[in-house]
């Protein structure tokens, strides 16, 4: 463009760059993050508890391989209070504790995965589904004989 044809008074600044999706990307994530985490609060302790029971794969070994949730409960001064955790039971009675944490960070990623991929074909879909027809298509004209 020459300059005779250029306005002194704008500030034109010509890109072919593709606008940045990543704050919205990362403001979804922060979305999901943060509502798992509260379906993660929610589900294992007041709705669920052997939910719980879904991660022995990852911390239960041989010989210790029956998951078992167990709910403790806490009579004090200041009120009622319940703790949570998972014990891996051998055969014999033998056992060893996992606890509350890392149970319920293995279903807080579980539950952001399936949330995620539950977030990405809802888009797909969006992007993928036909466009509708503002107006219905006309037939083609015919003459009468």
């Amino acid at each position: 463009m020459s300059e005779e044809y250029r306005s002194d008074h704008t500030d034109e600044q010509l890109s072919d760059r593709v606008p940045r999706r990543s704050p919205r990307i990362l403001a979804t994530l922060a979305v999901i993050l943060a509502g798992t985490a509260i379906l993660g609060c929610v589900l294992p302790i007041a709705i669920w508890p052997g939910e719980a029971k879904l991660t022995a794969p990852l911390f239960c070994a041989v010989p210790y391989t029956e998951p078992i949730v167990v709910s403790d409960t806490f009579h004090d001064s200041e009120g009622q209070s319940t703790n949570y955790s998972m014990y891996c039971v051998g055969d014999r009675g033998q056992y060893t504790e996992v606890g509350f944490a890392r149970p319920w960070f293995a279903l807080w990623a579980l539950h952001t995965a399936l949330v995620i991929v539950l977030v990405i074909m809802v888009r797909a879909w969006a992007w993928w589904r036909p466009a509708q027809a503002t107006e219905p298509a006309r037939l083609a004209e015919s003459t009468e004989l």
